[in-house]
């Protein structure tokens, strides 16, 4: 699968368990990323909520900018 571009997600935090967060793709779609750590978790959403575009690549686990950023953009 290659990379999707993510335009919304969802968090899932199981009390005294792991974290899942959904990704939803432009065009249609979705994922999860699933067992996160609380921390891990907050790493994953602080880029959704702060980053843009972000992409996703469900085979890889990889969450991603879609393009190149400027060093010191203080986002």
């Amino acid at each position: 699968m290659a990379r999707k571009r993510v335009t919304h997600y969802a968090v899932f935090h199981n009390i005294g368990g792991a974290t899942s967060v959904n990704v939803y793709y432009q065009g249609g779609g979705a994922n999860t990323i699933s067992n996160l750590s609380i921390e891990e978790a907050g790493h994953v959403i602080d880029l959704l909520r702060n980053e843009k575009p972000m992409s996703y690549d469900h085979d890889r686990k990889r969450l991603s900018t879609l393009s190149l950023e400027p060093v010191g953009e203080n986002e």
